[in-house]
């Protein structure tokens, strides 16, 4: 009889196995250094428009080294496996802190405190909170290729025309469901709103600003079942199927199957069917687009970008306040970066530091701010004076209520117990019953998420001595 368990080994284990042989072909495939003498590297990310601009640049500032992007290998398992068979790139994104911690566990990342401090890219150079996504336990390991924190985005022209007015610099969650109620537009005839006041409220966010955390301070529990935790859902859940406001999954699926509203909340922000959007300034780069084309196409019908045609809305008018606070509680956002890494296991390492330099630089940090592509890693270029475009001087108020975010900002909590990643799915999977079926009970889902992740600790632990050892540490450090 064949045992399930031993076959699902050999089938992973044959499929690493294959991963390895396929990427080592793959390397020999990869261009080899140039006649020019030229170190060659190369930089996984995606392929955002920046990149072009932002390679030229260093190519010109580091002259013995030739970088060029790879943005079809992206992927944490693809790019561990590459280094571990030695043909992984030389330098690699990274997009939260979980991942970081997967990278660091794998033993991929270059530890490059002293080289940071030497070359004048270290923690301190970036903003504090930020310091925490590009470290583990004191040691750095990559550098931010930029910095974002979210604010409220909203629409001028549906605040305008349902005659609400806008939210302060500084609103409530009670002021932005009020006004949020005021701004969806139903019809009995249609499964999805005219209208919607707000997307996107993420249930880690409403977490942290209701005051609840995903860990214990010491890292050894899961606590996504605190009475914090509970409120905060709550609202979440709320939101779309009590207030309303949001659309809900099914309202989403009906959008997305709709022509012309396009695939997502930024695409719906954009054709002018949300009200109010929690996003990153970066989503700016996206909204320009729009403007643009709504301009356009205002103009090839004969009227002009401010004058309204019956129900037809002027181009998109963006204003923007910070992030919505419980009424009992001091402003929350959190704070990611993506930060870029040195391959360990890579031959170029010494050089592809050099690349982790120019992140801080100026020339660097320019193409962010010129882009909008968040905040630059370096905060030093990060004030509204280098922010400021004179093509889009308005854009001066997002780059100020970014900038002042980032004083209230909080990093994603890991913990060293459990991969971040099978954490954060298992909260996940019970905010998808939540939300999905209004019989689910949010504390009973919370605490079957905080039970999941908490199992899995007391395994990993039970495992592994090292682990074993650092737990009891922690544990009795918390008792004294």
């Amino acid at each position: 009889m064949i045992d399930p368990v031993k076959s699902v080994k050999h089938f992973f284990g044959a499929t690493l196995v294959l991963l390895v042989l396929l990427s080592a072909f793959m390397g020999r495939l990869k261009p080899g250094p140039g006649t020019s003498g030229k170190t060659s590297l190369v930089w996984v990310s995606d392929n955002n428009p920046q990149r072009k601009p932002q390679i030229d640049y260093f190519n010109k500032l580091y002259s013995a080294c030739r970088l060029r992007l790879d943005p079809g290998n992206t992927g944490v398992q693809k790019i561990i496996v590459q280094s571990c068979a030695g043909v992984g790139p030389d330098i690699f994104d990274i997009y939260n802190r979980s991942q970081l911690q997967t990278y660091a566990e794998a033993g991929v990342l270059l530890d490059v405190t002293e080289a940071a401090k030497e070359h004048g890219f270290d923690v301190s150079v970036t903003y504090p909170q930020a310091a925490e996504t590009i470290s583990l336990e004191g040691r750095q390991y990559g550098f931010p290729c930029n910095v974002d924190v979210n604010i409220l985005f909203y629409n001028k022209n549906l605040f305008d025309k349902y005659g609400v007015p806008y939210p302060p610099k500084q609103p409530t969650w009670e002021e932005i469901v009020a006004l949020g109620k005021r701004l969806t537009i139903r019809t009995p005839d249609s499964p999805v709103a005219e209208c919607y006041g707000l997307a996107y409220a993420a249930p880690e966010l409403l977490l942290y600003q209701a005051g609840g955390h995903l860990f214990s301070e010491d890292g050894t529990r899961c606590v996504v079942d605190s009475p914090a935790a509970i409120r905060a859902t709550q609202l979440y859940r709320d939101l779309m199927h009590r207030h309303r406001i949001t659309p809900s999954p099914l309202e989403q699926a009906s959008m997305s199957g709709q022509g012309g509203w396009g695939t997502g909340f930024r695409d719906w922000f954009g054709a002018q069917k949300i009200a109010m959007i929690i996003i990153g300034k970066w989503a700016l780069i996206s909204f320009r687009q729009y403007i643009k084309a709504q301009r356009e196409a205002a103009l090839a019908g004969g009227i002009g970008p401010s004058v309204h045609r019956g129900n037809a809305l002027p181009p998109l008018q963006l204003g923007a306040c910070l992030l919505p606070r419980f009424p009992d509680r001091p402003p929350v956002c959190i704070i990611n970066s993506r930060p870029a890494a040195v391959n360990r296991l890579g031959p170029n390492r010494d050089k592809a530091i050099s690349f982790l330099e120019y992140l801080a630089s100026k020339e660097y940090c320019q193409t962010i701010n010129t882009g909008q592509d968040a905040l630059p890693g370096n905060k030093s270029y990060g004030t509204v004076e280098a922010m400021h475009n004179p093509e889009f001087p308005e854009e001066d108020l997002f780059n100020q209520l970014t900038l002042e975010s980032t004083r209230f900002a909080v990093a994603m909590e890991i913990s060293p117990f459990i991969d971040g990643e099978t954490a954060r799915r298992m909260f996940s999977n019970q905010i998808q019953r939540i939300t999905t079926s209004p019989r689910v009970q949010v504390a009973a889902a919370l605490e079957t998420a905080a039970k999941d992740v908490n199992a899995q600790i007391r395994k990993n632990v039970a495992q592994d001595a090292r682990l074993r050892t650092r737990f009891a540490k922690a544990q009795k450090g918390a008792r004294q």
